[in-house]
């Protein structure tokens, strides 16, 4: 996986997921959620309990900040260019999770 293109193909199949724009920035929604969002070259994740944990052990990953002063979005994980090999399997822990919220 490469970048968010890469990810729209992975879920071409599922007609739940849409390619969107989330405060500006090219994202993934799910039944109108956003699950992935492009951040520069990173993508960030929604994610929770081990998934979340799993995400910010990776090298470079931190809690996502768009704005940069200290307002980490907590669900939010940023993974680097440098992880891109996990981004496909971040996206599929992502989408099964905001998938499931009302």
């Amino acid at each position: 996986m490469s970048d968010l293109e890469t990810l729209i193909e992975q879920f071409a199949g599922n007609p739940q997921v849409a390619a969107a724009k989330w405060f500006g920035k090219p994202c993934l929604n799910v039944n109108g959620k956003a699950f992935v969002v492009q951040f520069g070259g990173d993508l960030a994740f929604k994610l929770t309990a081990e998934a979340h944990s799993q995400a910010l052990n990776l090298e470079g990953a931190k809690l996502f900040d768009p704005r940069g002063k200290g307002n980490a979005f907590k669900e939010w994980v940023q993974v680097p260019v440098s992880q891109a090999t996990e981004w496909g399997q971040m996206a599929e822990m992502a989408l099964d999770y905001v998938s499931k919220l009302s």
